[in-house]
């Protein structure tokens, strides 16, 4: 990566508005090095191929810019900064037409580099896009294929917790600064920082303290498309921010799936449009994306002795579902009473045999 002291001279322009990816390539390709650009005169600059606006800002605002300072409050927080030139920097997003020059990151730098599969769909998401979000996000994540998501509520938070519960990883895409300030929503700051304490990441191409807004978010979300290689869409209204994701991962030749949902709900008109029109795959299992990695999930029974007759039945009806099955559809398999099967559960878990992956979902532990 980037020697500390010129990480501090990037950061130093990104603070400044309307420089962007594309002229922080100008100046790398135009200066030895990004000290240089910061200290250069109106006449070097007026050698590069920026804008005459854009020198003049740069002119106007660096002064005002405590180099060391600002990077001061990056690594109080932990926060590093990996460019488009640094041999870390995650292939996947080197490869789209619009890379980001730089990435502010948090937490594992590792996993940036790993299969991974973005998560993304409405922050007000129905029951049934919850129970489909934790089986999904749990069946792959124990894979050990990363969940990305963007930490909003509903959908992304549902992806989040659930590879965090499965012990999987998950990357965390912004549309603002990743210090704990800036992180929105408020309410997710805690979820944030489990991911952090699980050996997950948290991204963004904004620098420290950017607050996000209408403008930041679809940026971000050609990060999460570009990212990752495979992205599954949840839920979506028709104009919901989600399906410029969608958008993106088509752009990008990424392979899109669609969760199909009720043709009375506004929240599946995305997903079921996006498979009408053959953009996306409908995505029914894990499995169907696993398949991708070739990694597809084992449907195997371990070999146990039951000597319990409710033990052995509703293990086997769990284990028949890879991706989790609810409660009430265990009850209605079994037909056996509410309380007889709540304490049968508590048991089977007790001896590690399933799992409760969230929302009262079961799968069979491996």
């Amino acid at each position: 990566m980037h020697t500390t002291h010129e990480s501090q001279f990037i950061n130093a322009f990104n603070l400044i508005s309307g420089i962007g990816p594309k002229n922080l390539h100008k100046l790398s390709h135009h200066f030895n090095s990004f000290e240089d650009a910061w200290n250069a005169s109106e006449k070097e600059f007026l050698s590069t191929n920026l804008f005459p606006s854009t020198i003049q800002s740069i002119l106007k605002n660096r002064d005002n810019i405590d180099v060391e300072k600002e990077w001061q409050k990056c690594t109080k927080e932990n926060i590093f900064l990996l460019s488009i030139l640094d041999k870390n920097y995650p292939k996947n997003l080197k490869n789209i037409p619009d890379p980001p020059f730089c990435l502010y990151v948090r937490g594992n730098i590792d996993i940036l580099h790993k299969s991974s599969v973005a998560i993304v769909g409405s922050r007000k998401i129905s029951e049934y896009g919850k129970n489909a979000t934790t089986a999904l996000a749990g069946g792959i994540a124990e894979e050990g294929i990363t969940i990305i998501s963007g930490l909003a509520l509903g959908t992304d938070a549902t992806a989040h917790r659930t590879a965090l519960e499965v012990q999987g990883t998950t990357i965390a895409i912004l549309g603002g600064g990743i210090n704990d300030t800036a992180i929105t929503p408020r309410t997710n700051l805690s979820l944030a920082k489990d991911i952090l304490a699980q050996n997950g990441t948290i991204i963004s191409e904004y620098p420290y303290d950017t607050m996000p807004n209408h403008g930041t978010f679809p940026t971000r979300n050609r990060l999460m498309a570009g990212l990752s290689d495979a992205v599954i869409i949840i839920e979506a209204t028709k104009k919901s921010g989600t399906l410029i994701t969608a958008k993106y991962a088509s752009t990008y030749k990424k392979l899109l799936f669609a969760l199909p949902g009720s043709i009375f709900s506004d929240n599946a008109l995305g997903p079921n449009t996006l498979i009408q029109k053959n953009v996306a795959k409908p995505i029914l299992c894990s499995n169907d994306v696993l398949q991708l990695f070739d990694k597809k999930e084992k449907k195997k029974q371990k070999n146990i002795t039951f000597t319990n007759k409710n033990h052995k039945m509703l293990y086997e009806i769990i284990a028949k579902h890879p991706d989790g099955i609810h409660i009430n559809h265990i009850i209605k398999e079994s037909n056996m009473d509410t309380n007889t099967i709540s304490s049968t559960l508590t048991l089977l878990e007790i001896d590690d045999l399933i799992k409760n992956i969230g929302n009262q979902i079961y799968i069979v532990k491996k």
